[in-house]
């Protein structure tokens, strides 16, 4: 065999071996399509039943495990000196709220505020709060022993900060804006989180219903 005939067979052979390489190297680098969800919220694949707590509403009854059984309950933590989150959270509740009133096949769910801040949101504090933004809203209190539990089962983080050494009643709270959605199973089935928008929500909430 010829000296220039061998280096076309090598020169080949380089070519093929970096073709595959390269046909290799596009497949590594581009990206698998996933299926995306029909969901704007995060929807478990297994709904989480709810452990048993107590908690006073602002219509003075007791809210509890049983309140939550055939019913669609929207929950949401928060407290009435809040700055932007609460507010700005409870606002797309009631425009979901509205939005849902509208749609006559859909189930018209009770809609939670959960203070974090039992110490000064007492009940008249809180009805005053939530009714604001809509007249059917509840607002719920506990002890921070019960709030801490129901706040940590639904994974809700949430902390004290003190505003001033002067006294104990200068403070804020830092926390989750993340929206629980409970089943009428007493189950979390999914939650949603900030920026929120009210016909996402109720888009999700119109699926939910139909599975």
């Amino acid at each position: 065999m010829s000296r220039t005939c061998s280096r076309r067979i090598i020169w080949l052979a380089l070519a093929v071996v970096m073709m595959g390489f390269g046909i290799g190297t596009y497949k590594w680098l581009t990206p698998i399509p996933v299926a995306t969800s029909p969901f704007y919220g995060t929807v478990l694949d297994h709904p989480r039943p709810v452990s048993n707590f107590d908690l006073m509403t602002t219509d003075g009854r007791h809210f509890d495990h049983q309140h939550l059984h055939g019913h669609w309950t929207f929950i949401f933590f928060g407290f009435t000196h809040c700055g932007s989150v609460c507010p700005v959270t409870m606002a797309e509740l009631g425009k979901m709220y509205r939005l849902i009133e509208q749609n006559p096949s859909l189930p018209r769910p009770q809609i939670v505020m959960i203070t974090l801040d039992p110490k000064r949101d007492d009940l008249a504090r809180m009805k005053e709060y939530v009714q604001a933004f809509d007249p059917h809203f509840l607002g719920a209190q506990g002890s921070i022993q019960a709030t801490q539990a129901l706040a940590r089962e639904m994974g809700i983080a949430y902390t004290r900060i003190q505003a001033s050494a002067k006294t104990n009643n200068e403070y804020s709270i830092e926390h989750s804006g993340a929206i629980m959605l409970i089943n009428p199973n007493e189950e979390l089935v999914a939650f949603f989180t900030p920026p929120h928008r009210a016909e996402l929500i109720v888009s999700d909430y119109q699926l939910l219903n139909t599975r």
